[in-house]
């Protein structure tokens, strides 16, 4: 009986070694709604595009033309974080359990 519990165990373990590794796809982010005109584009391969993030997990984005790209690439980020004149965090230990 355990002579057969391992011979399956075994052939299920040979089986495993004969599929490929996959750990984590590439993700293939695109947009083809252009963020400024709101326009779906079809064969967007033929349209200008801007890659948010980097290659492999970022986005990429395509316009309907150089001019709706450029108004994209203007338009600033925000950093609020960057107003702030004292943090609104609670240093107290207040809350807290004390066991």
């Amino acid at each position: 009986m355990l002579g057969s519990v391992a011979s399956r165990l075994n052939s299920a373990l040979e089986g495993l070694a004969m599929m490929p590794e996959t750990i984590h796809p590439h993700l293939d982010r695109v947009e083809r709604t252009d963020p400024i005109t709101g326009h779906t584009l079809a064969g967007a391969a033929a349209h200008p595009w801007l890659q948010e993030g980097d290659s492999e997990a970022g986005l990429r984005i395509y316009f309907e033309s150089e001019d709706s790209r450029d108004r994209y690439a203007a338009i600033a980020v925000e950093h609020p974080e960057q107003g702030l004149q004292r943090t609104l965090s609670d240093d107290t230990d207040e809350g807290y359990d004390e066991g």
